[in-house]
């Protein structure tokens, strides 16, 4: 069923204005900008005015501004809109579409729109009394929150003025957006044209001497508050990334950190970091003992790149939804205080117990007895898919690809047979895997975007299986 006709016009709108940077941030957009045109979406003067665009940045930020024109102009057109962008022909050359379209198929979207009515209803306080066998079950429910280590999504309170903007959409897993969108300060920052920013504004790459991170904004508070600096093995605040780098801990953290050759005080002055005031009583600034702990792990899952229900590693930066990570994670792992550690680490502490191998000897193991490097690898292939474009099945939202492909497949299917024990050998394994390089080389013969990114990750999959199966 099209998604278009179960949904409201409401609906679709906030969908749309929810999505607007991504849509945004498009690689090649022309496409996408004729076909807007040709249904009288935008007008002729604005499409000319952008499509003749040369830099990438201005092309972005000019169609942005198209579609804020369409949120503000033309939003009660906005059905016709998603009609035109869904077609096959304009889904096959943009993966954010695709996923865009997908979120509405799996019901993920309805997540964020009932975000609002969920809050105003749990004001009110419930209407209708429980039973007492209703309020029992409640009761065992917030026990088992209680015994788990599990980490729900929480609400930070935040500096004035201070948004978090939403991340990526996805197939896999609802996630709850943040109550405030980022248009306001994005209009504010492309007004003052800081050619430093990046247009999410999300994150930011940084360096300092040989060391280097991902600096994430909205945990920024201060050179010593606020754990915002990811590396490979910890976040830290930028006094301490310093640290690291230089070893040394002191107040030049704006200056020796830079971000794409700029000192980070560039991005301070631009306002587009802002330090917290010395009075600020945010999660970040005076965080208590549970904040503390949440901001040793990554806010999302590092499979899925959602937000939600997380387990956290106890040896490394990772979090992961209980049925992203591989093995699934039970409750019954999380019932004591004893320490997780995620398939990753575990893999980590025992891979100098696996001899070096030839190729057809590691493809004829019966795989049982190398479980942990299989389910290892299709992890890291799967978090390495940031646009999940290899996630979900590929039959869902492409009406034509099982006419094309005779064996659809795709990461969760393979998850799902390393979960169920249903391979006999790793060379089964493999195969699979190879066979979703191959489906996208032939599907994705004209869509160059698709293809490189498949090619990618086949290259990735070829590396990490010699270095996880440490072939000669």
């Amino acid at each position: 069923m099209d998604p278009m006709d179960w949904l409201e016009n409401h609906e679709l709108l906030r969908f749309f204005r929810r999505h607007k940077t991504e849509m945004s941030c498009m690689e090649k957009p022309r496409t996408f900008l004729c076909q807007l045109r040709d249904h009288d979406l935008v007008p002729e003067d604005r499409y000319k005015k952008v499509s003749c665009m040369r830099s990438k940045d201005n092309m972005r930020k000019g169609l942005y501004e198209i579609l804020d024109w369409f949120e503000r102009e033309r939003s009660q057109k906005v059905r016709e809109f998603w009609s035109c962008v869904f077609k096959d022909s304009i889904l096959n050359q943009y993966p954010t579409l695709r996923l865009l379209r997908n979120s509405l198929m799996d019901g993920s979207f309805h997540f964020d729109i009932s975000e609002k009515v969920g809050k105003e209803e749990s004001d009110k306080g419930k209407r209708k009394a429980l039973s007492d066998s209703e309020k029992e079950e409640e009761e065992e429910e917030e026990q088992e929150k209680s015994v788990t280590k599990k980490r729900k999504l929480r609400s930070r309170s935040v500096c004035r003025n201070e948004e978090e903007p939403a991340g990526p959409s996805s197939q896999l897993t609802p996630r709850k957006r943040s109550k405030k969108l980022c248009f306001y300060e994005e209009r504010e920052e492309r007004a003052e044209q800081q050619p430093q920013a990046s247009h999410d504004k999300r994150m930011f790459r940084v360096t300092c001497g040989a060391s280097d991170g991902t600096l994430y904004k909205k945990r920024f508070a201060s050179g010593t508050r606020g754990k915002s600096i990811r590396t490979e093995t910890s976040w830290m605040t930028p006094v301490e990334f310093l640290e690291l780098a230089l070893g040394r801990k002191d107040a030049s953290w704006k200056k020796d950190i830079e971000c794409e050759g700029k000192p980070l005080f560039v991005l301070i002055k631009a306002k587009t970091l802002r330090i917290h005031s010395l009075l600020c009583n945010c999660s970040l600034c005076k965080p208590d003992d549970e904040d503390q702990r949440n901001q040793k792990n990554d806010d999302e899952c590092c499979i899925c790149r959602r937000e939600g229900d997380l387990v956290m590693c106890d040896n490394c930066p990772r979090s992961f939804h209980k049925k992203c990570h591989l093995p699934h994670v039970e409750n019954g792992l999380l019932r004591d205080n004893s320490p997780w550690f995620c398939t990753f680490c575990v893999f980590r502490s025992n891979e100098h117990y696996f001899g070096s191998e030839e190729l057809e000897s590691a493809l004829s193991y019966n795989i049982s007895q190398r479980m942990l490097q299989c389910q290892c690898l299709l992890l890291c292939l799967w978090g390495a898919d940031e646009e999940q474009i290899f996630a979900a099945k590929p039959f869902r939202y492409l009406n034509d690809y099982s006419d094309m492909i005779e064996t659809p497949m795709w990461f969760g299917h393979i998850a799902g047979k390393l979960q169920q024990k249903l391979y006999q050998t790793v060379g089964e394994f493999v195969t699979d895997v190879r066979l979703i390089f191959s489906n996208c080389a032939l599907y994705n013969r004209e869509n160059a975007e698709v293809l490189v990114k498949g090619n990618r990750l086949k290259e990735l999959f070829d590396r990490t299986f010699k270095s996880v199966f440490n072939i000669k």
